[in-house]
């Protein structure tokens, strides 16, 4: 837990010192991640979604979390509100539920903030005891959602290991050695 808190401040420190201007996702990044329709999974962030970020809540300290389908890799589409941030945290995890109704394929979480909305990387969700991945994902593809719901500008750099929402790779490599040393 001491190591969780350690390596995500630090990864608010790293993000800062790389000019990182908006909140975004620090887990789920990458490719290769699989859940299980059912599971509890935890994903993290960095930054406020309050100013001094360039992306920030409608709503004075929270923002919704959606889990979006993003089998169609050029949008992603509404699936059902999984949790609530604080958006006053720098930085921070939170457990939430893979819908157990979730068919098998690619998915990604989405923070509602304006004017953008903010992705994580995409995932593979299977059913229970399949451990095959999704349909449509995998390697190859890279990234998040290149377009959010309803249009709007990019909002991922794309690629095997970059974080979420138009990242520099330098903070994408900050970020991974970060999520590294959480897993120690």
């Amino acid at each position: 837990m001491i190591k969780s808190i350690l390596a995500l401040a630090s990864v608010a420190t790293l993000a800062a010192a790389q000019g990182l201007t908006h909140i975004s996702f620090t887990q789920p990044v990458g490719d290769g991640i699989t859940y299980e329709a059912g599971t509890n999974q935890t994903f993290s962030w960095t930054m406020a979604c309050i100013p001094p970020s360039t992306l920030v809540s409608a709503t004075p300290n929270a923002t919704e979390v959606d889990f979006m389908d993003s089998n169609n890799i050029n949008n992603a589409f509404f699936v059902k509100k999984v949790g609530t941030i604080d958006c006053t945290k720098s930085v921070g995890n939170l457990v939430w539920t893979v819908p157990a109704d979730t068919k098998p394929g690619v998915y990604a979480l989405q923070f509602l903030l304006t004017p953008n909305n903010a992705y994580s990387g995409r995932f593979n969700v299977t059913t229970p005891g399949n451990s095959n991945g999704g349909a449509g994902g995998g390697s190859g593809e890279g990234g998040a959602p290149s377009s959010p719901p309803a249009g709007g500008a990019p909002t991922h750099t794309g690629g095997s290991g970059a974080a979420s929402l138009v990242v520099s790779s330098s903070v994408g490599a900050v970020v991974a050695g970060a999520i590294a040393l959480m897993l120690l």
